[in-house]
């Protein structure tokens, strides 16, 4: 089940069904600026479509 789009935070991680993770750096304005754990990439997309396309909060690397 996705997550809905009040449960999305900046500096948090978020993984997939697909196994990929990200890591949000940004909301501004309805629009997620993330990157995923592997790349330094940022990508942005509409709040909406990202909480559609993760499933569960993970611990980011280097928190504990």
């Amino acid at each position: 089940m996705p997550l809905t789009e009040d449960a999305i935070q900046v500096g948090k991680c978020y993984k997939t069904r697909i196994a990929e993770s990200y890591k949000v750096l940004s909301i501004t304005r309805g629009i997620v600026t993330y990157q995923t754990l592997t790349s330094p990439l940022r990508i942005n997309t509409g709040i909406k479509a990202f909480a559609d396309a993760v499933y569960k909060e993970i611990t980011c690397p280097g928190q504990s």
